[in-house]
């Protein structure tokens, strides 16, 4: 008979060997992405709104890159919307950028959301298609040519892009670079089967008849990118995703900013799914979303969770027995022992920690592709070095921030504002 510890062993091994064989399928489908890609034959006309709340002079940063993208400005108009609680600052900077393509538009309401469905009632003419920025956020110059050609598909509701971390200084926004480049590649996988559940504030383009049809932005919700998204899906619309289409967006610059945003973003997260799971357990109702798929990218997640822990333990492990080494033996003699002490702290190893080792190999893979696309170099020491701060203290933080976000819808059922920047 097999032993307990043994079929456990193989229970964790199976699905894992499952997704990898996933992830190196998602893989291939973006590398086919990269050679399928095509200029637009066409350009329809295209609206861009900029919501806005404390951004300051920054937001003329944001209104130039949109003005800079390989978009004919005669099918391109910039919407900047004024919430009701907009500082001096960026009214002042919104209405110096007034021209012929940028309209400034007050709406005296309250919250990104209404901002945005105020525009698109209101101001909107003959666009057919809406690019959402966020006003602390840039836009790349091929951002809206690389997501315009997903539209040919009928049934594409929204296509969202790969964002970046927009010129990092602090380390609190290092760490964070690192965080979205993991995010790049996992947006991508969520979009292939169907289940992309967030439809981000910067750089999304939405197809305006269907935001029309769906009832637009829900105006009560924390995080409306995400409450749309899942919506378009659940009413039979596709949710894509380009992986060469870029924006950039400014990240909270403390740890104490970073904490709040992220609270907000996974209560939002688990608040849409309570709002949602009938429809999303009920087969004939849940349109596309695949939820085997879905649990498959979850089950990914989790995994990769449980497996960065182990790995930091035995890379401290073998840390500190390298340091008593050292210091009892000197340098000179280290290298005789290191056979053994690379057999006492990493290769003497069960089952679970070779599992964990796979899971770590796919995710930095995940993480130096991504970095790639975005930096299109990698410096070995810099990256390796903040890619091992990521893996082996981030996700603690985010694995807290996750459960106090299930809390935090579940249970406390608390309400947040959205706020700039967040």
């Amino acid at each position: 008979m097999l032993e307990y510890n043994t079929i456990f062993v193989y229970g964790i091994l199976t699905p894992v060997l499952v997704l990898i064989f996933f992830w190196l399928f998602i893989y291939f489908e973006i590398f086919e992405e990269e050679k399928k890609e095509k200029k637009p034959k066409t350009y329809p006309r295209l609206a861009v709104i900029v919501p806005t709340l404390f951004e300051g002079r920054g937001l003329e940063k944001t209104v130039k890159s949109l003005l800079r993208m390989e978009y004919p400005s005669k099918r391109m108009k910039v919407y900047i919307g004024l919430n009701k609680a907009t500082d001096e600052t960026t009214r002042k900077t919104a209405y110096s950028l007034a021209s012929s393509n940028v309209k400034v538009v007050d709406t005296g309401l309250n919250g990104k959301a209404a901002v945005m469905n105020y525009i698109i009632k209101n101001s909107l003419k003959n666009e057919e298609f809406i690019l959402t920025l966020d006003a602390d956020s840039m836009a790349d110059r091929k951002l809206a040519a690389r997501l315009l050609p997903y539209f040919k598909d009928p049934k594409v509701g929204v296509v969202t892009p790969s964002v970046a971390v927009y010129r990092p200084k602090k380390k609190v926004e290092m760490i964070q670079k690192y965080d979205y480049l993991f995010s790049i590649v996992l947006r991508k996988a969520f979009s292939y089967v169907g289940s992309l559940l967030v439809a981000p504030g910067p750089g999304s383009m939405f197809r305006r008849s269907v935001i029309e049809k769906i009832g637009y932005f829900d105006e009560n919700n924390i995080t409306e990118d995400m409450e749309i998204a899942i919506r378009m899906i659940l009413k039979g619309y596709k949710v894509e995703n380009s992986v060469r289409a870029f924006s950039y967006t400014v990240v909270p610059a403390t740890a104490f900013a970073l904490l709040k945003q992220r609270i907000r973003w996974y209560s939002g997260f688990f608040f849409n799914m309570f709002k949602y799971r009938s429809v999303i357990m009920d087969r004939k109702k849940n349109g596309l979303m695949d939820r085997g798929m879905l649990l498959l990218i979850f089950l990914s997640v989790s995994l990769t969770m449980v497996a960065i822990p182990i790995i930091a333990y035995y890379i401290y492990t073998f840390a500190v027995l390298s340091y008593q080494t050292l210091s009892n033996i000197g340098f000179a003699q280290l290298l005789q022992p290191i056979p053994v002490l690379i057999q006492e702290s990493v290769f003497s190893v069960n089952e679970i920690t070779i599992i964990s080792l796979a899971a770590l190999v796919f995710g930095l893979y995940s993480m130096f592709y991504s970095l790639k696309s975005v930096n299109r170099k990698i410096n070995p020491l810099t990256d390796t070095a903040w890619i091992g701060a990521y893996v082996s203290l981030f996700a603690y933080f985010l694995a807290f921030t996750w459960l106090y976000g299930f809390f935090n819808a579940s249970i406390m059922r608390r309400k947040m504002k959205w706020k700039a920047g967040e």
